[in-house]
């Protein structure tokens, strides 16, 4: 199906890597949970140079666009083996990935990537694709880092939360529990200042109890309007993406908001969030915070 879907869609960014691939499965399973129709995006950025053949631009190009086709051709069918009655839209963009998959966030639900730690389309490296899309996409974007991290869907969500937590990721983190029926785990890290390290040696100080009462006051609305939903508060001492990193094991998913206070070419989402990107072992949804 090569028509734009309307409504409610999940967008996937794909190429031909098992990251891809992998990505393009958990995508599928998230669009059929929630109803909604399969955005299954191949962008590629293809400028001949002058070692191609001149004479014939048409013909390297044709070739070019039908191994891309192919790509996304089989992406299509993959899903369709897994959920024959899910509405999946395909879309072949001759487009910087970045800016195609930045460009379909605009209507989507949720974007989806995979990452592999290195260059091209799947890539995790600090400016690449990921990174890019994930600094700048207008809705929420879901990034695969391991192999394994589409494992664990029946863990709990893991919500990390600083002071004043955006109620969008907060929102986000009990939808989707809620879907999965299954828990919240609301994480937040602090570290003392070196000069006081020897006065906060435990989780239950002045800083921590008061940062629980603060989570606790940040997650009231949330906890209302889903009473059926579990939730854990959970401060630790410890540097933040290291301690969301370790709560991400066996986690559905784990959530952190994004604030966005920086220049249309930023590369990055802050420093904790990029670690969390290098070290998680679930896939991570970063929020935008507008």
């Amino acid at each position: 199906m090569t028509a734009t879907a309307h409504g409610r869609q999940v967008v996937v960014g794909v190429d031909a890597s098992q990251y891809a691939a992998r990505a393009a499965a958990w995508a599928a399973d998230e669009a059929v949970e929630r109803g909604a129709a399969l955005h299954v995006i191949h962008a590629f950025d293809f400028a001949p140079g002058s070692a191609l053949p001149q004479p014939e631009p048409a013909a390297v190009d044709e070739a070019v666009r039908a191994t891309h086709a192919w790509v996304l051709a089989q992406a299509e069918h993959r899903v369709h083996e897994a959920h024959p009655d899910l509405t999946v839209v395909t879309e072949l963009v001759r487009q910087t990935p970045a800016g195609a998959l930045v460009a379909a966030s605009r209507t989507a639900d949720l974007l989806v990537v995979g990452t592999r730690g290195r260059g091209g389309f799947a890539g995790l490296v600090l400016g690449s694709v990921s990174m890019r899309v994930a600094a700048h996409s207008h809705c929420p974007v879901v990034l695969l880092r391991t192999p394994g991290s589409e494992a664990g869907r029946s863990g709990p969500v893991v919500l990390g939360m600083e002071h004043g937590e955006s109620q969008d990721a907060v929102a986000f983190a009990f939808e989707a529990a809620a879907r999965a029926g299954t828990g919240i785990r609301a994480v937040h890290a602090w570290a003392p200042y070196p000069g006081h390290a020897q006065g906060y040696i435990s989780d239950t100080d002045i800083l921590a109890r008061q940062a629980a009462d603060d989570m606790v006051t940040m997650l009231k609305g949330a906890r209302e309007e889903y009473p059926g939903v579990p939730v854990k508060i959970s401060v630790t001492r410890g540097h933040p993406a290291a301690v969301l990193a370790e709560a991400s094991r066996g986690a559905r998913l784990t959530v952190v908001g994004a604030h966005r206070r920086h220049g249309p070419l930023s590369l990055g989402v802050g420093p904790i969030i990029q670690g969390l990107l290098g070290l998680a072992e679930s896939p991570v949804a970063v929020v935008p915070v507008l």
